[in-house]
């Protein structure tokens, strides 16, 4: 059911068969779409309390369910600024956590947590960043807090915020997969929008994520202009980094892919993203395992497929972070060569003005005075 609902989601089911059922989450769309323009308006109107804390906080969110690469978006950020000599912190919700609480999954030089107890997403983050503290909570304004207070940042950098209205923000960056940025322009449970393409008018910043250079950026510009006439937009690619072992910092260059037989395993959001990476770099894809986001594999799964890419004679495995990181702690490939793929993202252009918008207003006037 589950399967079959989200394949009304993004329009893939238009049979007469499932006509019932899309006209009931249409309706359910409706009522939730209501919802949202209200709370929306409470927060607007400050009739719903917004708190803040005493350091400059940048939200990067999407307005879609599922994958526009806002993590890898926030990872790029937080580089970013860091590369200008900014504190930096970065507070996510941890997706899958059985804990409500905040907790600090690393402290910038140590990571103190394991991916169960601080979500996948999290932990790829804290792995990424050298030197940023990561905090997790579901409470965005107590783990932000928690952050500061033990850390004290210059920046916190919110991963996935942007309906997280209780904490004030200074920036909200609002990331659209090129691919699909509005889905069908439902809002949930009949669509993928989680607020309508209108809530773009509280962005600072726009980045369409997944840019291809044969894309047209007229069509991207008109969509989002559409909605806030002046807010700047920006363009980022998703790069391969390193082809690494699960577990282990020993990497390859993603070129070692190139004319071998492989085997995927996905449990991402977009996993046809991620295909179309390992096309490009001219792997031959024998066989893909698409796995629900953030799926959690079992020793008895991955036996399955283990024998599973045997009989279709691929090469080597090939998984990205998120997959590695909901293996279970004892598991190794015994029969197949596996790989993680590290992808990283970055700004097409004008990465300068990306920074002025995220950067802390104050420092960078007195960092430039002493120039």
């Amino acid at each position: 059911m589950r399967t079959y609902i989200a394949d009304i989601m993004h329009d893939r089911r238009k049979d007469f068969a499932s006509l019932p059922l899309r006209v009931v989450l249409r309706f359910l769309s409706v009522i939730y779409s209501k919802v949202i323009s209200v709370r929306n308006y409470l927060y607007d109107k400050r009739v719903f309390k917004i708190k803040d804390v005493p350091c400059r906080v940048v939200s990067i969110g999407n307005l879609t369910f599922g994958g526009t690469g806002k993590t890898p978006a926030a990872i790029m950020t937080a580089k970013l600024l860091m590369a200008e000599g900014y504190k930096v912190a970065v507070v996510s919700r941890g997706y899958g956590r059985k804990e409500k609480s905040p907790l600090v999954v690393s402290d910038g030089v140590k990571i103190l947590t394991t991916s169960v107890e601080s979500g996948d997403e999290p932990h790829i983050i804290a792995s990424s960043l050298t030197g940023v503290p990561v905090v997790v909570g579901a409470d965005r304004y107590r783990a932000a807090e928690l952050a500061f207070q033990r850390f004290r940042p210059d920046v916190i950098v919110l991963d996935d915020a942007l309906q997280h209205r209780r904490l004030y923000r200074n920036a909200d960056i609002v990331t659209l997969d090129a691919e699909d940025p509005y889905g069908n322009e439902y809002l949930l449970p009949r669509g993928i929008l989680r607020e309508s393409p209108r809530s773009l008018s509280r962005a600072k910043a726009v980045i369409i994520t997944r840019y291809h250079d044969d894309m047209r950026r007229e069509k991207f510009e008109c969509m989002v202009k559409y909605y806030n006439q002046n807010v700047p937009i920006f363009f980022s690619k998703h790069v391969p980094k390193t082809l690494r072992i699960p577990f282990s910092d020993q990497c390859r260059n993603p070129e070692f892919v190139r004319d071998k037989k492989i085997a995927v395993l996905s449990n991402i959001a977009c996993p046809s993203s991620f295909l179309q990476t390992l096309v490009s770099l001219g792997g031959d894809v024998a066989v893909h395992r698409i796995m629900d986001d953030h799926h959690r594999y079992t020793a008895q799964e991955l036996n399955r497929l283990e024998r599973e890419i045997l009989d279709s004679g691929a090469d080597i495995l090939i998984m990205t972070a998120k997959d590695e990181r909901n293996l279970p702690d004892s598991y190794r490939f015994n029969k197949v060569q596996a790989f993680v793929l590290d992808i990283e993202t970055s700004i097409v252009e004008k990465s300068e003005e990306y920074l002025k918008i995220v950067e802390p207003q104050k420092l960078r006037k007195k960092n430039s005075i002493k120039m």
